[in-house]
């Protein structure tokens, strides 16, 4: 089991055309070698594609045994890593929700969050007041929410900054959540509304990309669910 597992981790395009090319050099093996010859040439084509086919079997072994199985072992020893700062990302999102559902009294929990639940949350919350954030001890100031958020979105920045320095080892898919997280609007954009310029009576006008941003968390939280040891 342990062996399929580890060809089938293997680039999809590399088994694909092993296999074929594997099949192709048994058929001619087991049937086309004790063909006689059809065309003036045909012995000699035969030989040729036979040693392709041969180099294309060889080469992959070559990649299973030397390169793929060094990839594995990397990606086995930076995983607890990667799972460590996918997990912040993960854990910075829910966070949030906890704090925003004591502070709108809506019950907004990451597997099961809605677009509704976070509208109706953020109609009850005034984005110029006190967060659970504290930006300054003495004097004692505290974070209003734009700013909370900011601070959380730099947090899971700088995760995500991490795991891309270790790029070659992640998959498409982890690549791709990491990237929609880390270009949302929420994670993005919000630097650039400043403190003095907040207007909106509740933080109606951030739902939409707040709720996107959960959703490819939660996406984030499955897949590394998904890939546990």
């Amino acid at each position: 089991m342990r062996i399929l597992r580890f060809v089938k981790s293997a680039s999809r395009e590399a088994n694909t055309l092993a296999a074929l090319a594997l099949a192709a050099l048994l058929v001619k093996v087991a049937f086309l070698n004790d063909i006689p010859e059809a065309f003036s040439g045909a012995y000699e084509l035969g030989v040729v594609s036979e040693a392709v086919l041969v180099s294309l079997v060889s080469s992959y072994v070559f990649y299973l045994l030397v390169v793929h199985a060094k990839e594995t072992s990397d990606r086995a020893i930076l995983g607890p890593y990667v799972r460590k700062h996918a997990g912040i990302v993960v854990s910075r999102c829910k966070l949030q929700l906890e704090e925003l559902s004591k502070a709108s009294k809506v019950s907004l929990v990451l597997s099961t969050v809605t677009a509704t639940a976070v509208s109706e949350a953020f109609s009850h919350i005034d984005p110029r007041s006190s967060a659970p954030m504290i930006l300054l001890e003495t004097p004692l100031l505290h974070a209003n929410w734009i700013q909370y958020f900011n601070e959380h979105a730099k947090v899971s920045k700088e995760s995500i900054r991490k795991l891309f320095d270790q790029l070659p080892f992640l998959d498409v898919e982890f690549v791709r959540i990491l990237t929609e997280i880390d270009d949302c609007h929420h994670v993005n954009h919000l630097s650039y509304q400043a403190p003095k310029d907040l207007r909106n009576p509740d933080l109606g006008a951030w739902a939409n990309a707040f709720y996107k941003y959960c959703a490819f968390c939660r996406e984030l939280e499955e897949l590394l669910l998904r890939r546990q040891p």
